[in-house]
């Protein structure tokens, strides 16, 4: 009791005596030992001053400039059950505490001020909040291991130099400056309570109270690395902010600005980043209209149920979810009794539209049932879903023995529209029933997702309840589903992955449009590109209301490409199996190959069957069982086929088919400059077939054009002035006597000029050649000749003799005898 009357006395006293005097007599009284752990220091004009009273720590003092009140203490910490009150006037605005001791603060207490201040407390070595940790504050708490704040007019208040220039500012902070190696903080808790299914919205009315702040304020913690175990952040309708700063050569500030809600931070000027981890079920929840909740970091991770939450339980829009980290944000995981995924989540249960989620990091990844989530329940819209990565992002895997998928999706339940969703990365892989999805199953439309990547896999399901990876819009509902649109360079679909539009009631499904730079696989059976209208199983329909026979028209697909391989029965397709139409479908390629029944496909059932167009700039090859086909099973007519490709081969009974029951068949138009292994029949055969006929109704129309060879470009004009070919042709010799050609008998030249030369000649060598006779021909050919023997000479002219024959001769002088023609040149 002595004690607490010295206590008391002083109060008074330090408030009027000179700032010298007032940090003597402090030093002095608080240099005793107490159980006490909120200890002031004496660095202040008007120091702190702490009074006990069981439980409870009293605040009064500190110094105070306009409407801002300066609190330093040696040490702040809360043991269990303790309460921490900040005694300000009302009109405070704004209360700073440091802590400038070298110890953690360990709050294990509430902390409580008077009116609407807002409180920062300031502590370099670190800050935990242990389970029972609680604020009761009207305004903005932030928490921090920055070393100081600064000040507008560029005064600080230090925790690390606390002996500076004494501070008397009514400067507004602009900014948190943290130390090179910045301490971390730390919230406790036992997690939420949190409950919803997947078609229901949140109970948030068992959760743990935690860490609170009042209406439209801010609850903020920035440091160095940020855990939340288990423990809750609640800001009804106002901001959430968790800021991890890492370690760095030089100091760093975060930017700070008043705001309509608390506090803005900015860190435009960080160049690292520390990792905030969720985790054991733990809640940030800025729920009812336009609460915020951002998280900037390096490693961003919510894990066993973790939750960061809005929802809007009013009619104003609702605040965004953004979050940005420089590595990595993984979000995985159940809550330990297994009621709630971990997500991001920004919800409507009212008329209030939901809020927009942003994720921006170098890698994304959602596993083991966890997601991105904009849903709605009411008459208002869901928000966007934005999700940013230069590296890779990954949806993988759902919860086991349940229905819960990873999952990036909007979906409406009631009569709002679902948000839009748009994904970017480098590299995006959907495994194991991952899916991104926008789906409606009220009134409401869904809404359009856009995925933007370098490369895209889709692969898997989940075995026990069949549903799969996928790109997808669908309705189940009257509202009609948005539209997908894909951008790649190479797209690779197999396990049953597809990219898709449904619809399963009245509501239409939408449009499909899928861009490859390089190429598209799609392999395995159960695998796609479609836009369709299905009848689902009948449990199905039981759980979601759906009708027996659903009446929506399907959406077009559109797919351009350089490369499109399906094979393994892989498909592209739009179908309506209910009464409604299929829709067209259009393929842009250069090459396209069907093989082991893959199949290009637009079906119907009652509605009129869609439409099939190829533009090619290569090939169209088909093999072992695959089809192009447009066939109607049902009243309704076949679609028409229209294939445009220099080059169409159809091998191992591959078909081009537009069939048709009870309505009437097809029309197909080739127009090709080769087509092989394929021809029109009029019905299907074993052989590659080309058919457009019905059952009960009228055959379609097959016509194949090959277009003429443009021939014009080859012809070369002759001249005007041909050559007289009189001018060119020497006539025969002695036209008077006639001329001849004789052919001497075999041997000679042949009959044919063409003929080949038989060799039978009829010359013979009758000499004997024996032993005996061959000395006397080798003298005789060594005999010299005589000079007077006469010379052979060559004919060089020819005669008639008396019985008209043609003699050869060597004319010595030209005389009568010589017969020549007058245009015969002369003898020499």
């Amino acid at each position: 009791m002595k004690q607490r009357h010295l206590a008391n006395c002083w109060q008074g006293v330090a408030i009027r005596l000179t700032a010298h005097f007032a940090i003597a007599t402090s030093t002095l009284l608080f240099s005793i030992p107490t159980a006490a752990q909120i200890v002031p220091d004496a660095t202040l004009p008007v120091n702190s001053i702490v009074t006990p009273n069981g439980n409870t720590f009293t605040i009064n003092g500190g110094s105070r400039a306009g409407g801002n009140l300066f609190h330093s203490f040696q040490e702040f910490s809360l043991p269990t059950g303790s309460e921490a009150f900040f005694n300000n006037a009302v009109d405070v605005q704004n209360i700073f505490s440091r802590v400038t001791g070298s110890n953690i603060s360990n709050i294990d207490g509430l902390i409580r001020a008077n009116g609407r201040a807002s409180l920062f407390l300031l502590n370099p070595n670190g800050i935990i909040f242990g389970r029972n940790a609680r604020l009761n504050i009207g305004g903005s708490f932030i928490g921090s291991t920055a070393t100081s704040i600064r000040f507008a007019d560029g005064t600080p208040f230090s925790a690390t130099n606390p002996t500076g220039t004494p501070l008397l500012t009514v400067s507004v902070p602009i900014g948190l400056q943290l130390g090179q190696n910045p301490a971390g903080i730390t919230v406790q808790g036992t997690g939420h309570r949190t409950t919803g299914g997947a078609i229901s919205p949140f109970d948030r009315s068992q959760n743990p109270v935690g860490l609170q702040v009042g209406l439209g304020n801010t609850l903020a913690l920035v440091g160095g690395d940020i855990n939340v175990k288990g423990g809750i952040l609640t800001s009804t309708g106002g901001q959430i902010a968790l800021g991890s700063i890492g370690q760095s050569n030089t100091t760093s500030t975060v930017g700070l600005q008043p705001a309509s809600q608390g506090w803005n931070f900015n860190y435009d000027g960080m160049q690292q980043f520390g990792d905030i981890t969720l985790s054991q079920a733990a809640l940030l929840d800025a729920s009812s209209g336009g609460g915020h909740i951002a998280l900037q970091g390096r490693n961003i991770s919510l894990q066993n149920g973790s939750l960061v939450l809005i929802q809007n339980i009013g009619v104003t829009p609702a605040g965004d979810i953004r979050v940005n980290a420089s590595g990595l944000l993984s979000i995985a995981g159940i809550s330990p009794d297994g009621k709630v995924r971990s997500s991001l989540e920004n919800q409507t249960v009212g008329a209030g539209n939901g809020g927009n989620i942003q994720a921006i990091a170098s890698d994304v990844t959602i596993s083991d049932g966890a997601g991105i989530l904009a849903r709605s329940f009411g008459a208002g819209a869901t928000g966007n879903i934005i999700v940013n990565a230069s590296g890779e992002v990954q949806v993988v895997g759902f919860i086991p023995g349940s229905n819960a998928n990873s999952i990036i999706g909007s979906l409406v339940f009631a009569g709002g529209n679902a948000g839009n969703i748009q994904v970017t990365a480098n590299r995006l892989t959907l495994l194991a029933a991952g899916n991104i999805t926008a789906s409606t199953i009220g009134t409401g439309n869904g809404g359009n997702v856009e995925v933007d990547a370098t490369s895209i896999e889709i692969a898997g399901f989940n075995p026990l309840t069949q549903s799969i990876s996928n790109i997808g819009a669908a309705t189940f509902g009257v509202g009609d589903s948005g539209s997908v649109r894909v951008n790649a360079n190479r797209l690779i679909l197999r396990d049953r992955g597809k990219i898709t539009t449904g619809g399963f009631a009245q509501g239409n499904a939408g449009s499909v449009v899928v861009n490859a730079a390089e190429s598209i696989d799609i392999s395995e059976e159960f695998t796609t590109i479609d836009s369709s209208i299905e009848i689902l199983p009948a449990a199905t329909r039981a759980a979601f209301f759906l009708p027996d026979i659903p009446s929506g028209n399907a959406g077009s697909v559109t797919v351009n490409t350089p490369i499109l391989r399906i094979e393994n029965r892989g498909q592209v397709s739009v179908r309506n199996d209910g009464t409604g139409n299929a829709g067209s479908l259009q393929i842009n390629a250069n090459r396209v190959e069907l093989n082991r029944q893959g199949a290009i496909t637009a079906s119907t059932r009652s509605g009129e069957g869609g439409n099939i167009t190829l533009a090619l700039g290569d090939v169209l090859i088909a093999r072992n069982n695959s089809s192009i086909n447009t066939e109607s099973t049902g009243i309704g007519n076949g679609g028409n086929i229209t294939i445009d490709s220099p080059t169409i081969v159809g091998l191992e009974n591959s078909d081009i088919i537009a069939n048709a029951v009870q309505g009437n068949g097809g029309n197909i138009q080739i127009r090709t400059q080769g087509i092989f292994g394929i021809e029109y029949r009029p019905q299907q055969t074993s052989e590659s077939d080309i058919t457009a006929s019905s059952q009960f109704g009228l055959s379609g129309t097959v016509a194949i054009t090959n277009p003429e060879v443009e021939t014009r470009s080859l012809l070369v004009e002759l001249p005007q002035n041909l050559v007289d070919p009189s001018q060119q042709i020497t006539s025969g010799c002695d036209p008077t006597q006639g001329n001849t050609f004789t052919v001497a008998g075999r041997g000679g030249l042949p009959e044919n000029p063409t003929s080949a030369l038989l060799g039978r000649a009829i010359w013979w060598d009758n000499r004997d050649l024996s032993n005996s006779n061959l000395a006397a021909v080798v003298e005789l050919e060594k005999t010299p000749k005589s000079e007077s023997n006469p010379e052979i000479v060559e004919a060089n002219g020819w005669i008639v003799n008396q019985k008209g024959q043609v003699e050869l001769v060597a004319v010595q002088n030209n005389n009568n005898s010589w017969r020549s023609h007058p245009n015969c040149p002369k003898l020499p």
